[in-house]
């Protein structure tokens, strides 16, 4: 036809079987499209390959590896679900007027840090996407959806919902379900290149789209304008303040874990923020802090150096009350014999690297390994012997 047949040719690795072997009719190792979509879906098959199959090297895949995409689909079929759920509580709700730019035109109440949070992840995933795909980035394209749907999305903005839609404020409530109806949207239609059966069955259940209307045909997420983000107060230090405060929320849940607190039950929590003006930040989010957490919350500004056991934050030092919570003199016990056998390991890893035919003649990774299990094994002898003197 005299034209290259090709404007851009994309190059990905070879897609093997488990044992890092090609397909073939011969070795009778190929794996069934149609059979892995009908354990799996059309949709899960198509997200899983883009998600595990890299432009730079080849990928051995298995069977097991296609639960990804359906493990997707569910989430993502929980969280449409949970909206549609919550409408009722909205007086005039539609879809429809969030599958477009400017739906957001009109919020019923003040955005707290976790809205705007939330803003902000959608708007940098609307235009890093766009980037991604006109690089013809497949995989990175698939994970920086999967993060921005699963984390963002249903982990946390999902659940710091629910405390909106089962409280009084109605206006509050409008504005979580607007604005959870239109970063929804925008995750469907960046997600539909993907997963373009389940997007297209979300957004017509939803209602976010009429009978005879298709997904396929709306515009792709442009993300918000300049002048909208200024209105709202997103930008990059509120991103920051609110992923800190994820972490620190994080660590707290972490420490329940660590003592073994019963998840149901009530406990005190005292944050010594890094400043006052973090403490104020913190104060703001109270309550959605003690929701997170489930306990009663205590926020002082400034260090503190309190006799519970606690975990240094970018945010602060989060510490958790045990009183009435554990048997001290069992936990005495239990961390007497954890130290005592922490001791006798870095005794042993001692004695051999104290030996100079040991380090002259196991390899350098063998040393080295050691060298770093013996730094972690003396971390956790200063961390055992602080909770001894809790414990004490």
């Amino acid at each position: 036809m005299g034209k290259p047949p090709f404007k851009n040719i994309v190059i990905h690795g070879i897609v093997r079987d488990e044992q890092g072997r090609k397909m073939s009719k011969s070795l009778g190792n190929s794996l069934d499209p149609l059979e892995l979509i009908e354990m799996y879906s059309a949709d899960s098959l198509r997200f899983s390959l883009a998600l595990i199959t890299s432009l730079d090297c080849d990928t051995k895949v298995n069977k097991s590896k296609f639960e990804i995409g359906r493990n997707f689909s569910t989430k993502i079929w929980n969280a449409a679900g949970f909206i549609q759920m919550n409408t009722e509580k909205v007086q005039g709700f539609k879809f429809s007027d969030y599958f477009k730019d400017g739906g957001l035109s009109k919020l019923s109440s003040p955005l707290t840090s976790d809205d705007r949070h939330l803003l902000y992840a959608c708007d940098l995933a609307c235009k890093e996407m766009r980037d991604i795909l006109s690089k013809y980035r497949i995989q990175d394209g698939a994970l920086r959806i999967y993060d921005f749907f699963w984390t963002q999305i249903c982990d946390w903005y999902v659940e710091y919902a629910k405390d909106a839609f089962n409280g009084d404020d109605d206006a509050r409530r409008e504005t979580v379900m607007a604005i959870l109806a239109d970063v929804f949207s925008k995750a469907l239609r960046l997600l539909h290149p993907y997963m373009p059966f389940v997007t297209e069955e979300v957004a017509h259940e939803l209602g976010y789209i009429g009978e005879n209307e298709s997904i396929m045909s709306s515009s792709y997420p442009q993300g918000y304008t300049d002048e909208e983000k200024a209105q709202w107060g997103v930008d990059e230090e509120i991103y920051a303040y609110v992923n800190a405060k994820r972490e620190m929320i994080t660590a707290g849940r972490a420490l329940r874990g660590e003592y073994k607190v019963n998840p149901s039950a009530s406990v005190k929590i005292t944050i010594a923020a890094n400043d006052a003006s973090i403490a104020d930040k913190l104060s703001c989010d109270i309550d959605s802090l003690k929701n997170a957490l489930r306990a009663e919350v205590d926020i002082k500004a400034g260090a503190s150096d309190l006799a519970m056991p606690g975990t240094l934050t970018k945010l602060g030092t989060i510490y958790l009350s045990l009183d009435g919570l554990v048997d001290k003199e069992a936990e005495s016990k239990r961390v007497a014999a954890e130290l005592q056998k922490t001791r006798g390991f870095i005794k042993s890893i001692e004695a051999k690297l104290s030996n100079a035919d040991f380090v002259a003649h196991a390899p350098a990774a063998i040393v080295e390994g050691q060298r770093t299990k013996l730094a972690e094994l003396t971390a956790n002898v200063e961390k055992l012997e602080k909770l001894a003197k809790l414990f004490a």
